[in-house]
C-alpha cells in the first residue's frame, strides 16, 4: 500500500471523526447521515484495495494545484450557465435565483453560522464527492470491467455515470429535503459533471474542489448575514 492510498484512508478517517463531533455537538441527524456515508466510503475503499484495481487517486501528480483550482472554477461557471439554459426550457429562472438554488439544499445545522459554513462548504462536499463519485466510480468500474481509459462514452460507462448521478440526486432529496425542481436539476447536472471530471483527469481532487466552490458560494449569504 503506497503513501497516497494511506493518505486517502487517513482523510476519510479524519472526516469520520469530525462528523462524529457534528453528530454529538451540532446536529445528530445530519452528522449521523454523513458519518454513515464516511464509513461506507471506508468500506468501499478497503474493498477496492482488496478486490478491485484502485486506478483512481485522490490527487494526481500530473496536475498541480493551480491547474486543479482553475479547472474546478471553469466547471462551476459551466454548471451555472448550463443550468440556466436547462431551467429556461420549462420556465425562465433569473441567474441570481440559480445561484440561490445551489444553496437551497443547505440545512440548518446549529445556531453557529461559521460552523454551518465549514460543514456545508468543505466537509460535506469532500465526503459526498469522494464517496459517491470517486470511490464508487473506481470500485464499480472494476466490478463491471469498465476501462476508465476509454473515456466517457462507452455504453457501460454512461450507465455507471447515470446511476451514480441518480444516487447523488436521491441522496440529496432524502438527506437534505430538496423539493425545488430547478434545484434538483442543478444537483443532477453537478453529478454528471463530477463524474466527467474524475474520469477525464483520473483524480478526485478537481471534482471535490468543484463541489466546494459551489457550496461555498451558496453558503456565503448565510455567513455574511451572521457577520453583519
Amino acid at each position: 500500500m503506497d503513501k497516497r492510498t494511506l493518505a486517502e484512508i487517513g482523510w476519510i478517517a479524519i472526516a469520520g471523526f469530525i462528523l462524529f463531533f457534528v453528530s454529538t455537538n451540532v446536529n445528530p441527524a445530519l452528522g449521523g447521515i454523513y458519518q454513515g456515508l464516511a464509513i461506507l466510503g471506508g468500506v468501499i475503499l478497503i474493498g477496492d484495495l482488496l478486490f478491485g484495481k484502485k486506478s483512481l487517486k485522490l490527487v494526481s501528480k500530473k496536475i498541480n494545484w493551480v491547474t486543479a483550482i482553475f479547472i474546478a472554477i471553469v466547471a462551476y461557471v459551466i454548471l451555472i450557465f448550463s443550468s440556466y439554459f436547462l431551467s429556461s426550457l420549462s420556465e425562465i429562472v433569473p441567474l441570481t435565483e440559480i445561484l440561490s438554488l445551489l444553496g437551497a439544499s443547505a440545512p440548518v445545522f446549529s445556531s453557529s453560522a461559521p460552523i454551518n459554513f465549514l460543514i456545508f462548504a468543505i466537509l460535506i462536499p469532500f465526503v459526498e464527492t469522494y464517496v459517491i463519485f470517486g470511490l464508487a466510480l473506481d470500485l464499480f468500474s472494476s466490478v463491471f470491467n469498465i476501462n476508465l481509459n476509454k473515456g466517457l462514452f462507452s455504453g457501460k460507462m454512461i450507465l455507471l455515470i447515470l446511476a451514480l448521478s441518480a444516487a447523488f440526486l436521491l441522496f440529496h432529496v432524502n438527506a437534505k429535503g430538496i423539493e425545488s425542481e430547478s434545484a434538483l436539476l442543478l444537483v443532477g447536472v453537478m453529478g454528471l459533471m463530477s463524474c466527467g471530471l474524475i474520469i477525464i483527469y483520473k483524480e478526485f481532487r478537481i471534482a471535490i474542489l468543484f463541489h466546494i466552490i459551489a457550496n461555498t458560494i451558496a453558503s456565503l449569504p448565510a455567513l455574511t448575514g451572521f457577520v453583519t
